[in-house]
């Protein structure tokens, strides 16, 4: 899945009406470096979230603007060293929200895997959530990251504002297994945001 992420950025980069900004990149991590981490952190990651750090990928932030919407691709993904270091203050802000809150319990046990709101958290008790203290928390978009890896790469990596606006740029270079009526990142972020995004 990584791979054809990869190659959809370098593909999209290439199409008339996105501007891209530099490469990014997840860096790869090793078996020790996240051992450490989640010690140190007081986490267990599941396998395939260790693989996604384990493997690393390249990644860019497409924008598209037209005289009345704007959209941008990709996410900000969080390196696991800043991913150690921003914990704590995830962490912290479990205490603005009274016991028996679903959005505390997201930010004691959750692994933020974004870094700007709304982040893509994994919650080990659910899957892959949208989190920001500014929305309301709804459930899980999927329940495995390889699941939202999928329906993200589906909906051309879309990362934020005008879906309509964008994916008509990029449905040439989708892989076309799951139609955008059936995709669960499309539905979440329509469900959060509002139906005409």
């Amino acid at each position: 899945m990584m791979g054809e992420i990869e190659r959809f950025f370098v593909q999209a980069t290439k199409l008339p009406g996105l501007e891209a900004l530099p490469d990014k990149g997840l860096d790869p991590a090793t078996d020790e470096e996240i051992a450490r981490v989640e010690k140190k952190r007081g986490f267990q990651a599941p396998d395939e979230l260790r693989r996604f750090w384990r493997r690393g990928f390249k990644h860019r932030e497409l924008s598209t603007r037209d005289d009345d919407a704007f959209a941008k691709a990709g996410f900000n993904w969080l390196k696991l060293k800043f991913l150690d270091r921003d914990l704590p203050m995830f962490r912290d802000l479990a205490q603005h929200y009274p016991d028996g809150d679903p959005e505390k319990r997201l930010l004691q046990v959750g692994i933020p895997l974004t870094y700007s709101e709304p982040q893509v958290v994994w919650d080990p008790d659910g899957g892959i959530v949208h989190y920001s203290g500014r929305n309301p928390l709804l459930p899980p978009i999927t329940p495995t990251l390889s699941a939202f890896l999928e329906h993200w790469l589906e909906a051309g990596c879309f990362g934020s504002h005008s879906l309509s606006a964008y994916l008509p740029l990029v449905e040439g270079l989708l892989p076309g297994r799951i139609p955008p009526s059936e995709n669960r990142w499309i539905a979440h972020y329509r469900k959060q945001f509002g139906p005409k995004v």
